[in-house]
This record gives C-alpha cells, sequence and structure tokens, in this order.
C-alpha cells in the first residue's frame, strides 16, 4: 500500500496559504478520482483510498498544525506498514521557483517543520517526496510570514496549474517509479 501525504494546517484559515499546497494537491487528487475524505480512527488523519495505475493508493491529510504532523501521520503509517519507498509527501517548497515541480527521495528538511515531524515519526528521511515550489518571500519578510499568506488573488490560474501539476506528478510517481517520473516531471 502507498500512502499520500498532503500537508498543510487544518480550518478555513490556512486553507488557501502557501504552506496548504500540499493538502490543496491531495484535495484535488481525491476529487479527481470521485472520492472523499473521511477521519481514520486509529489516526485521526483524514484519509481516502483511490486506485492509480490499478493501485490501491490511500491519500491522507493530518487534522493537527503543520509542526505535529508526525502524530496523526506516523500511526498511519504504521496501521498500513508503509515502507519508506511507498511514503510520498506532498509539501510547498521555498527554494522552487513559484510553480516549479520537482520529485525526489530524502534528504534534508530544508527548515520544514512538517518534513521534520513525519521523518521523526516514521524513523526516516528516506521517503519520496513532490516538492511544490512556492517561492521565496519578497525583500526581507519573514519565511514562516511568507508560507503563512493567502496566495495572491492575481495568481489564481497559476496556483491551480501548479495544483494540477502536482496531481500528475503524484500519479507519475505512483506508476512508474521515481526515476522515469523525474525525466517527465522535471522537463516540463
Amino acid at each position: 500500500m502507498k500512502l499520500i501525504i498532503g500537508l498543510g494546517n487544518p480550518g478555513p484559515a490556512y486553507e488557501k496559504t502557501r504552506h496548504n499546497v500540499g493538502a490543496m494537491v491531495a484535495d484535488s487528487l481525491v476529487f479527481s478520482y470521485g472520492e472523499k475524505f473521511s477521519v481514520h480512527k486509529r489516526s485521526g488523519a483524514e484519509t481516502a483510498t483511490v486506485r492509480i495505475g490499478g493501485e490501491p493508493v490511500t491519500v491522507a491529510k493530518s487534522r493537527t498544525h503543520m509542526n505535529v504532523t508526525g502524530r496523526q501521520i506516523g500511526p498511519l503509517a504504521a496501521y498500513y506498514s508503509v515502507k519508506p519507498d511507498d511514503l510520498l509527501v506532498l509539501h510547498d517548497e521555498l527554494d522552487l521557483d513559484f510553480g516549479q515541480v520537482r520529485l525526489k527521495k530524502g534528504g534534508g528538511e530544508g527548515g520544514h517543520n512538517g518534513l521534520r515531524s513525519i521523518s521523526s515519526a516514521v524513523g526516516t528521511r528516506d521517503y519520496l517526496r513532490v516538492r511544490l515550489g512556492i517561492g521565496r518571500p519578497p525583500g526581507r519578510q519573514d519565511p514562516a510570514d511568507y508560507v503563512l499568506k493567502p496566495f495572491p488573488s492575481a495568481a489564481r490560474t497559476d496556483v491551480d496549474l501548479l495544483i494540477a501539476n502536482g496531481v500528475d506528478a503524484t500519479e507519475l510517481l505512483v506508476a512508474q517509479g521515481l526515476e522515469t517520473a523525474q525525466n517527465t516531471v522535471h522537463a516540463w
């Protein structure tokens, strides 16, 4: 079983923020298969099951704040006995230009507390990542403030494209594996 985690913060105050782009991709992915999230009784996370390339995949979002995502994702990964190669995390990435999507396995957390929490909960950093570029904050704006601000309304079309590309990249990663998917996605 593959487990896809869309990182974000719960509640309407965070719904359209840059930090929630991973959760936005998870929402769009689940919606595209005509499914809905429900609360997983053992972990407390929201989950939905879809079939990608004929394989059942669980898509999840933590109902906790980003900094403690691992509290729900760790038990969920344990429940499904997910190996690191079968764990995919969708997350915002400051170090990529807005709109870029990149795939990788493992690496550091780059100050991303959601990644740090998941790494701690599952005991490794060697899981798959769909990195969704949100760009760096302008001027001297604090990155923590920047990620918690909504995308500007003028960028709505570009945000929709980022989400659609994130869904496509996730499906390719599940269906084709990392190297083949990277060759396609990184050429976009």
